[in-house]
C-alpha cells in the first residue's frame, strides 16, 4: 500500500488538502443558510468528495477511501433533493471533513472507535 513513491504520496495529500478546504468551505456556506443549497454548490462539494475518493482508491489508501465515499453518499442524497440540508445533516458531514483529515494525516493507522462512529453517523445519513 505504502511502497508509492513518496513524491506522489505528498502531491495527493496537497491535493486532497486544498479539495478538504474546499469542501469544508462549501459546507460552512450550506450550514450557515441551507436555502442556499442551489446544484451547482452541491455539485462542487461532492466532486470535492469524489476526487479525494478517486485518487485513495488508485493510491490503496483504504481508510480515506472509506471515508470520502461515505461523504459522497451522502452528500450524492442532498444533490438529489433525497435528503434535506438540515443542521444536523450538515454537522454530520463537517464531522465527516474532520475526519477525512485526521485519516489523510496517517492513512496507515486502524481507524480508532471515535472516528468509526464518525463513519456510522455518515452511513446512518445515508441509509
Amino acid at each position: 500500500m505504502f511502497d508509492h513513491d513518496p513524491e506522489v504520496l505528498a502531491a495527493f495529500a496537497e491535493e486532497s488538502g486544498a479539495r478538504i478546504n474546499e469542501l469544508e468551505r462549501g459546507l460552512l456556506a450550506l450550514e450557515n443558510d441551507p436555502r442556499t443549497a442551489d446544484p451547482e454548490l452541491l455539485n462542487a462539494v461532492f466532486r470535492d468528495a469524489h476526487s479525494v475518493k478517486a485518487g485513495a482508491n488508485l493510491l490503496g489508501l483504504r481508510n480515506v477511501e472509506s471515508a470520502a465515499h461515505r461523504l459522497e453518499n451522502v452528500l450524492d442524497l442532498l444533490r438529489s433533493g433525497r435528503l434535506a440540508t438540515a443542521p444536523d445533516v450538515c454537522q454530520t458531514l463537517l464531522d465527516g471533513v474532520d475526519l477525512l483529515r485526521e485519516i489523510l494525516e496517517s492513512p496507515a493507522q486502524q481507524r480508532n472507535l471515535e472516528q468509526d462512529k464518525r463513519l456510522a453517523a455518515l452511513a446512518r445519513l445515508a441509509d
